[in-house]
């Protein structure tokens, strides 16, 4: 008897396990902040500029962290990449200055993790403007459940955009 419960309790808790269907947990986040004085004494030549000061260059965040169970199969992440290609299109000045990028996302592991940061000339700029170069920009993330169903969700980065008045 003991052996059929047992074996009933194993068999009700692969049968949990098999229909749970946990979706991924994302996190996603695009700040704007001041640049500090160490990030200005790396802004380099600003010969092409009228008078810039430290308050004329912001700093830019991406962080896209996904974490999920091995019920999520074949992730693809399709990252936005054009942060330069966007900044530089407002008007006619370059606005990218420099940043720098990293990614953790092996098909092995259960989480993948995306980071930018970039330094941009901001004079003359408002959150408006940022939030319109980037209105067509956006994260499409999808992955396969346990029951072998596509997943997809997509994510645009003039709605993530965070802007901290430093």
């Amino acid at each position: 008897m003991k052996k059929l419960s047992l074996l009933f309790v194993c068999f009700f808790f692969l049968l949990l396990t098999a229909c749970n269907n946990e979706e991924p947990l994302i996190e996603i986040e695009v700040k704007v902040s001041s640049i500090s004085g160490d990030e200005y004494s790396k802004v380099g030549a600003t010969k092409d500029l009228i008078e810039p000061k430290q308050e004329d260059f912001k700093v830019l965040e991406y962080t896209f962290n996904m974490k999920h169970t091995d019920a999520v199969t074949n992730r693809q992440i399709e990252s936005f990449e054009d942060w330069r290609k966007t900044l530089n299109s407002i008007d006619e000045i370059d606005r990218y200055w420099y940043g720098s990028a990293s990614s953790q996302d092996n098909a092995s592991q259960n989480f993948a993790e995306y980071q930018y940061k970039l330094v941009y000339y901001a004079k003359g700029l408002s959150e408006e403007d940022i939030k319109k170069a980037f209105s067509d920009a956006k994260l499409t993330v999808s992955w396969t459940d346990n029951n072998n169903e596509q997943e997809e969700k997509q994510y645009k980065i003039a709605d993530l955009k965070e802007f901290n008045n430093d």
